[in-house]
């Protein structure tokens, strides 16, 4: 007889998606993707490397994101080569989207689990999810049970804090809070607590207010803020102790989360409400229409009331509309003030504005040349020569500051590429004159043309798309506001009368890997 012809897969506890097949020594690569349906920003879409051995039955495994992942309930280590057996359980987050190894036929000595432990492991792998969904079901109009102590959670390694009050209750309702200059102001009367004790109610209705809301069957949550953590000036400990005594003056059970880094936790990005709709209310659906965001962070201009000082950001605002969420102000909401006339800022950048630009055939020219990119860090240059050597069927190729590490590497491997009969893009920022004359004297030198592409993208959405390359973790460069700003200074307009051909202005177009990327990308980002 010949030897039996054994198949490997991937499967998820809570049959999210159909098994993945692990060919025999073959490296398979999962993560966020509709292969798992996984949706979460904390994962990566390159999370984890499975390569499984049907002779052996064994698999290796590798994590390769930067979040956690974890195997029978403990925290791999990120590039260490684990192998494990049919049964082990992979957990692509750390106690999250729990999957298990499984040969087809198992190995000769393997030894199925009794029932009752494989029922108990399958109950365990259906709660809080399905079993809890069943008794929300049962208990219709109920907004499930409230919770007993108070419980802190941190996420992504302090990404965010969530604080759990004892008597929370999920509910299909929410109303969600902005804490600073929303549900409490300083005692000091300066913009920023001088610590963590500086702090009292804002407005004398507030108590009132969430009694009625908690009356009403609302869940009241609090998102804010808090970068003083992630930057180590506030001690999370001593911040928790405020949290709770916050808590226990304004009397009502609150959910509490506390965004510390700058990633898509932070407001206005959707990461806190993402969390709360999607883990944190007890499988029960929230609607939208009948919830809201109050916030003191709306964009409001100078005197808009009298002796007011502008807000320092519109990120509440913003996070509403990326959420299409009802949103108040506190003098609004706690004191019943209209908003009609109050004058507000817009944002200098609305991605959902955005639309499609076709590509320009003009960019490729007829005859071998120099064509040099002109626009802001994160203005669409690199984009814009990936897609030139595309189209031109890799007649051009591109030299980048940022790969070269300066302009005279760039100018020798252009000089290469043309004597090659290569075109040559060049990919940095060249603002003024001077950046841009080296370019024009290398190709008088080489005799060969030289024309200019001016990419049109503003400041503020070149900023909104280095955000979304942060956000996306694509490997890049951060770029800070002073890198905008000495650009921004230096810039001269390019002109055909420093020597160029022709110079053509060029709008920036987004492509994306997928729905899930656009949707991200299409919400507001920036703070301003």
């Amino acid at each position: 007889m010949g030897s039996t012809v054994r198949s490997c897969f991937f499967k998820c506890l809570l049959g999210s998606h159909a098994p993945i097949k692990l060919i025999h020594n073959v490296e398979t690569i999962i993560g966020r993707s509709k292969l798992t349906n996984i949706k979460d920003q904390t994962c990566s879409r390159q999370q984890l490397s499975l390569k499984a051995n049907c002779e052996e039955c064994s698999v290796e495994v590798k994590q390769l994101g930067v979040n956690t992942s974890g195997l029978n309930g403990f925290a791999l280590k990120r590039n260490v080569e684990y192998k494990v057996e049919h049964g082990s359980r992979i957990e692509i987050l750390l106690n999250n989207y729990i999957h298990v190894i499984e040969f087809d036929p198992p190995p000769e000595n393997y030894e199925e689990p009794k029932l009752s432990n494989k029922r108990k492991l399958e109950e365990e792998e259906e709660t809080p999810r399905k079993r809890k969904s069943v008794k929300m079901e049962s208990d219709e109009g109920k907004a499930g049970k409230p919770a007993v102590d108070n419980v802190w959670e941190d996420i992504d390694k302090g990404e965010l804090y969530v604080f759990t009050s004892k008597g929370v209750k999920p509910s299909h309702k929410i109303a969600a809070f902005d804490m600073d200059g929303t549900l409490i102001k300083t005692k000091s009367g300066k913009v920023h607590p001088v610590d963590t004790n500086d702090w009292q109610i804002a407005f004398p209705t507030v108590q009132k207010k969430l009694k009625e809301h908690v009356e009403d069957n609302y869940k009241l949550v609090i998102l804010s803020n808090q970068a003083p953590i992630g930057n180590g000036r506030v001690k999370i400990e001593d911040f928790k102790k405020k949290i709770e005594n916050i808590v226990t003056k304004l009397d009502v059970p609150f959910q509490v989360y506390i965004a510390t880094g700058k990633g898509f936790y932070r407001k206005p990005t959707t990461g806190m409400w993402k969390v709360l709709s999607e883990k944190k209310n007890g499988d029960l659906k929230i609607n939208m229409a009948e919830s809201f965001y109050c916030g003191d962070a709306a964009g409001r201009l100078a005197n808009w009331a009298p002796g007011k000082k502008k807000d320092h950001s519109m990120a509440d605002k913003l996070m509403a509309e990326n959420l299409n969420l009802k949103f108040f102000t506190p003098e609004q909401f706690f004191l019943g003030h209209s908003i009609a006339n109050v004058p507000m800022a817009k944002p200098d950048f609305n991605p959902k504005e955005l639309g499609d630009a076709p590509f320009n055939d003009n960019l490729i020219g007829k005859e071998k040349e120099i064509l040099v990119l002109v626009g802001f860090p994160g203005s669409g240059k690199s984009f814009l020569a990936k897609h030139i050597e595309k189209e031109s069927g890799y007649n051009y190729a591109t030299v980048c500051r940022d790969v070269l590490g300066s302009w005279q590497k760039c100018a020798a491997e252009a000089s290469k590429l043309l004597e090659r009969g290569k075109s040559v893009i060049v990919d940095s920022t060249n603002p003024d004159k001077e950046s841009r004359g080296r370019w024009l004297s290398l190709a008088k030198e080489k005799k060969v043309g030289c024309r200019c592409a001016k990419m049109t993208t503003t400041i503020a959405h070149a900023k909104h798309n280095n955000k979304f390359r942060e956000l996306m973790k694509v490997n890049h460069i951060p770029v800070n506001d002073i890198v905008y700003h000495t650009y921004k200074n230096k810039y001269e307009e390019p002109s055909v009368s420093e020597g160029f051909k022709e110079v053509i202005d060029v709008p920036f177009s987004p492509r994306f890997e997928d729905k899930e990327s656009e949707e991200v990308y299409r919400m507001h980002l920036l703070e301003k």
